[in-house]
Protein backbone atom coordinates (compact mmCIF):
# COMPACT_ATOMS: atom_id res chain seq x y z
CA UNK A 1 0.00 0.00 0.00
CA UNK A 2 2.61 2.50 1.27
CA UNK A 3 5.52 1.33 -1.54
CA UNK A 4 5.47 4.57 -3.96
CA UNK A 5 5.81 6.72 -0.99
CA UNK A 6 9.17 4.20 -0.39
CA UNK A 7 10.62 4.30 -3.43
CA UNK A 8 9.80 8.51 -3.69
CA UNK A 9 11.31 9.06 -0.86
CA UNK A 10 14.21 6.46 -1.54
CA UNK A 11 15.13 7.51 -4.91
CA UNK A 12 14.35 11.67 -3.97
CA UNK A 13 17.62 13.07 -5.71
CA UNK A 14 17.28 11.27 -8.90
CA UNK A 15 13.29 11.93 -9.19
CA UNK A 16 13.52 15.97 -7.82
CA UNK A 17 15.91 16.03 -11.37
CA UNK A 18 12.61 15.59 -12.96
CA UNK A 19 11.49 18.86 -12.86
CA UNK A 20 13.86 20.45 -13.75
CA UNK A 21 14.55 18.87 -17.22
CA UNK A 22 14.58 20.52 -20.40
CA UNK A 23 11.73 21.20 -21.92
CA UNK A 24 9.61 20.55 -18.74
CA UNK A 25 7.16 23.47 -18.53
CA UNK A 26 6.04 22.56 -22.42
CA UNK A 27 5.83 19.14 -21.56
CA UNK A 28 3.50 20.26 -18.37
CA UNK A 29 0.87 21.40 -21.46
CA UNK A 30 1.01 19.07 -24.56
CA UNK A 31 -0.11 16.78 -20.43
CA UNK A 32 -3.50 18.93 -21.32
CA UNK A 33 -4.06 17.72 -24.78
CA UNK A 34 -6.26 14.77 -25.98
CA UNK A 35 -8.66 14.58 -23.28
CA UNK A 36 -12.08 13.89 -24.23
CA UNK A 37 -15.04 16.36 -25.63
CA UNK A 38 -16.53 16.12 -22.43
CA UNK A 39 -13.48 16.77 -20.09
CA UNK A 40 -13.04 20.05 -22.18
CA UNK A 41 -17.09 20.84 -21.82
CA UNK A 42 -16.54 20.34 -17.90
CA UNK A 43 -13.78 22.65 -17.81
CA UNK A 44 -15.27 25.13 -19.60
CA UNK A 45 -18.85 24.62 -17.68
CA UNK A 46 -16.51 25.14 -14.02
CA UNK A 47 -14.98 28.43 -15.33
CA UNK A 48 -18.56 30.03 -16.18
CA UNK A 49 -19.77 28.96 -12.77
CA UNK A 50 -16.65 29.76 -11.13
CA UNK A 51 -17.36 33.72 -12.70
CA UNK A 52 -20.22 33.55 -11.59
CA UNK A 53 -19.50 33.01 -8.20
CA UNK A 54 -16.53 35.24 -8.61
CA UNK A 55 -18.71 38.60 -9.22
CA UNK A 56 -21.89 37.83 -6.75
CA UNK A 57 -19.02 37.77 -3.54
CA UNK A 58 -16.28 40.02 -4.74
CA UNK A 59 -17.85 43.00 -3.19
CA UNK A 60 -18.25 41.47 -0.02
CA UNK A 61 -14.75 39.25 0.28
CA UNK A 62 -12.96 40.02 -2.64
CA UNK A 63 -9.21 38.75 -1.65
CA UNK A 64 -11.05 35.46 -0.97
CA UNK A 65 -13.21 35.39 -3.39
CA UNK A 66 -9.75 35.75 -5.87
CA UNK A 67 -8.36 33.13 -3.74
CA UNK A 68 -11.20 30.52 -4.21
CA UNK A 69 -11.83 31.44 -7.72
CA UNK A 70 -8.67 30.49 -8.48
CA UNK A 71 -8.41 27.45 -6.57
CA UNK A 72 -11.85 26.08 -7.81
CA UNK A 73 -10.62 26.69 -11.09
CA UNK A 74 -7.26 23.81 -10.52
CA UNK A 75 -8.73 22.31 -8.31
CA UNK A 76 -11.15 20.93 -11.29
CA UNK A 77 -8.25 20.99 -13.80
CA UNK A 78 -6.56 19.07 -11.69
CA UNK A 79 -9.69 16.05 -11.27
CA UNK A 80 -10.33 16.08 -14.80
CA UNK A 81 -6.09 15.73 -15.03
CA UNK A 82 -6.23 12.10 -13.26
CA UNK A 83 -9.16 10.70 -14.92
CA UNK A 84 -7.69 11.41 -18.01
CA UNK A 85 -4.10 10.18 -16.44
CA UNK A 86 -2.59 13.66 -17.26
CA UNK A 87 0.87 14.15 -15.54
CA UNK A 88 -0.49 17.75 -15.18
CA UNK A 89 -2.34 17.40 -11.94
CA UNK A 90 -0.05 16.91 -9.36
CA UNK A 91 0.83 20.50 -10.16
CA UNK A 92 -3.02 21.67 -10.89
CA UNK A 93 -3.80 19.80 -7.30
CA UNK A 94 -0.95 21.47 -5.20
CA UNK A 95 -1.60 25.14 -6.40
CA UNK A 96 -5.22 24.14 -5.76
CA UNK A 97 -4.56 22.65 -2.32
CA UNK A 98 -2.53 25.78 -1.49
CA UNK A 99 -5.63 28.56 -2.42
CA UNK A 100 -8.40 25.36 -0.86
CA UNK A 101 -6.85 25.47 2.33
CA UNK A 102 -6.43 29.18 2.78
CA UNK A 103 -10.37 29.70 2.04
CA UNK A 104 -11.23 26.98 4.45
CA UNK A 105 -8.67 28.29 7.10
CA UNK A 106 -10.57 31.78 7.02
CA UNK A 107 -14.38 30.30 6.59
CA UNK A 108 -13.68 28.21 9.61
CA UNK A 109 -13.71 25.06 7.23
CA UNK A 110 -10.98 23.30 8.90
CA UNK A 111 -11.78 19.77 7.82
CA UNK A 112 -11.42 20.87 4.25
CA UNK A 113 -8.05 23.03 5.05
CA UNK A 114 -6.64 20.29 6.77
CA UNK A 115 -7.67 18.05 3.52
CA UNK A 116 -6.05 20.05 1.13
CA UNK A 117 -2.53 20.33 2.80
CA UNK A 118 -3.08 16.49 3.41
CA UNK A 119 -3.44 16.42 -0.34
CA UNK A 120 -0.37 18.86 -1.11
CA UNK A 121 2.15 17.14 1.33
CA UNK A 122 0.75 13.54 0.75
CA UNK A 123 -0.24 13.50 -2.83
CA UNK A 124 0.69 16.13 -5.06
CA UNK A 125 4.28 16.42 -4.27
CA UNK A 126 4.24 12.66 -4.41
CA UNK A 127 2.49 12.38 -7.77
CA UNK A 128 4.69 15.00 -9.24
CA UNK A 129 8.62 13.40 -8.89
CA UNK A 130 6.51 9.69 -9.20
CA UNK A 131 7.89 8.72 -12.63
CA UNK A 132 4.67 6.42 -12.66
CA UNK A 133 2.41 9.40 -12.35
CA UNK A 134 4.36 11.47 -15.43
CA UNK A 135 4.48 9.52 -18.89
CA UNK A 136 2.11 6.33 -19.95
CA UNK A 137 0.21 6.38 -16.78
CA UNK A 138 -1.50 3.27 -16.30
CA UNK A 139 -4.40 2.04 -13.94
CA UNK A 140 -4.37 -1.04 -11.99
CA UNK A 141 -7.56 -2.56 -10.44
CA UNK A 142 -7.15 -4.84 -7.01
CA UNK A 143 -6.07 -8.43 -7.78
CA UNK A 144 -6.98 -9.90 -4.33
CA UNK A 145 -10.42 -9.17 -2.06
CA UNK A 146 -7.77 -8.57 0.77
CA UNK A 147 -7.09 -5.33 -0.84
CA UNK A 148 -10.33 -4.00 -0.40
CA UNK A 149 -9.95 -5.23 3.56
CA UNK A 150 -6.62 -3.53 4.33
CA UNK A 151 -7.98 0.19 2.12
CA UNK A 152 -11.49 -0.60 4.53
CA UNK A 153 -9.12 -1.10 7.67
CA UNK A 154 -6.69 2.15 6.82
CA UNK A 155 -10.10 4.42 6.54
CA UNK A 156 -11.30 2.79 9.85
CA UNK A 157 -8.19 3.58 11.52
CA UNK A 158 -8.10 7.22 9.66
CA UNK A 159 -11.76 7.60 10.56
CA UNK A 160 -11.35 6.87 14.50
CA UNK A 161 -8.08 9.41 14.71
CA UNK A 162 -9.44 12.32 12.80
CA UNK A 163 -12.94 11.83 14.76
CA UNK A 164 -10.76 12.00 17.89
CA UNK A 165 -8.87 15.01 16.63
CA UNK A 166 -11.91 16.92 15.72
CA UNK A 167 -13.72 15.76 18.74
CA UNK A 168 -10.77 18.34 21.01
CA UNK A 169 -11.29 21.52 19.12
CA UNK A 170 -14.84 23.63 18.90
CA UNK A 171 -15.69 21.98 15.06
CA UNK A 172 -19.35 22.28 14.71
CA UNK A 173 -19.24 19.15 12.44
CA UNK A 174 -17.08 16.64 13.98
CA UNK A 175 -18.63 13.29 12.51
CA UNK A 176 -18.97 15.08 8.91
CA UNK A 177 -15.81 16.57 8.85
CA UNK A 178 -13.41 14.06 10.09
CA UNK A 179 -15.24 11.39 7.54
CA UNK A 180 -14.45 13.14 4.78
CA UNK A 181 -10.94 13.73 5.91
CA UNK A 182 -10.76 9.75 6.00
CA UNK A 183 -12.57 9.48 2.74
CA UNK A 184 -10.11 11.94 1.18
CA UNK A 185 -7.13 10.49 2.96
CA UNK A 186 -8.01 6.89 1.59
CA UNK A 187 -8.63 8.15 -1.84
CA UNK A 188 -5.41 10.11 -1.86
CA UNK A 189 -3.77 6.49 -1.30
CA UNK A 190 -5.50 4.76 -3.51
CA UNK A 191 -4.71 7.47 -6.40
CA UNK A 192 -1.37 7.36 -5.92
CA UNK A 193 -0.99 3.52 -6.30
CA UNK A 194 -2.97 4.55 -9.53
CA UNK A 195 -5.91 1.64 -8.42
CA UNK A 196 -8.99 2.81 -10.29
CA UNK A 197 -11.19 1.54 -7.41
CA UNK A 198 -9.92 5.19 -5.81
CA UNK A 199 -13.49 6.43 -7.96
CA UNK A 200 -15.72 4.88 -5.48
CA UNK A 201 -14.63 6.81 -2.70
CA UNK A 202 -13.84 9.96 -4.80
CA UNK A 203 -17.69 9.83 -5.59
CA UNK A 204 -18.32 9.08 -2.22
CA UNK A 205 -16.20 12.28 -0.75
CA UNK A 206 -17.90 14.32 -3.36
CA UNK A 207 -21.56 14.00 -2.39
CA UNK A 208 -20.00 14.15 1.47
CA UNK A 209 -18.30 17.36 0.59
CA UNK A 210 -20.75 18.91 -1.45
CA UNK A 211 -22.62 18.51 1.55
CA UNK A 212 -19.97 20.19 4.20
CA UNK A 213 -19.84 23.30 1.76
CA UNK A 214 -23.51 23.68 1.73
CA UNK A 215 -23.96 23.60 5.66
CA UNK A 216 -21.01 26.08 6.01
CA UNK A 217 -22.91 27.98 3.62
CA UNK A 218 -25.80 28.33 5.46
CA UNK A 219 -23.65 29.04 8.82
CA UNK A 220 -22.72 32.28 6.93
CA UNK A 221 -19.34 31.10 6.10
CA UNK A 222 -17.56 30.18 2.58
CA UNK A 223 -19.07 30.97 -0.52
CA UNK A 224 -20.69 29.27 -3.96
CA UNK A 225 -17.36 28.94 -5.67
CA UNK A 226 -16.20 25.43 -3.92
CA UNK A 227 -19.70 23.70 -4.27
CA UNK A 228 -19.57 24.43 -7.99
CA UNK A 229 -16.43 23.21 -7.79
CA UNK A 230 -17.15 19.42 -6.25
CA UNK A 231 -20.32 19.26 -8.58
CA UNK A 232 -17.85 19.37 -11.15
CA UNK A 233 -15.99 16.63 -9.36
CA UNK A 234 -18.75 14.61 -9.36
CA UNK A 235 -19.52 14.56 -12.74
CA UNK A 236 -15.85 14.16 -13.46
CA UNK A 237 -16.18 10.92 -11.73
CA UNK A 238 -19.20 9.81 -13.50
CA UNK A 239 -16.75 10.48 -16.61
CA UNK A 240 -14.19 7.84 -14.93
CA UNK A 241 -16.73 5.14 -14.44
CA UNK A 242 -18.03 5.20 -17.55
CA UNK A 243 -16.34 6.59 -20.55
CA UNK A 244 -14.42 4.66 -22.82
CA UNK A 245 -11.05 7.03 -21.85
CA UNK A 246 -11.98 6.57 -18.14
CA UNK A 247 -9.86 4.55 -15.51
CA UNK A 248 -12.49 1.31 -16.01
CA UNK A 249 -12.15 1.26 -19.48
CA UNK A 250 -9.02 1.37 -21.45
CA UNK A 251 -5.01 1.85 -20.39
CA UNK A 252 -3.99 6.01 -21.06
CA UNK A 253 -1.68 5.31 -25.02
CA UNK A 254 0.75 7.19 -25.61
Amino acid sequence: MFSRYVDVLSNLPQYSKNIFRRNYFGWLISQCRGWGRFSYGLLLFNLVLQIISLVQSFNTAPIQSIVAFIGGNLSVACVIGISNRSGIQGWAGALSAVCIASVGFVAGNYATACEQLGYLLFLDLFCILDPKWNDNIQAEKFEKNSEWLYYALFFAGAWVVFYYLFSMTNDPRVFLDSLNLAMAVTGSLLELNRKREQYFVWTIASLFTIALWTQTMLQGDGNFSLIFSYSVFFLNDMYAFFSTRGWFRTAKTK
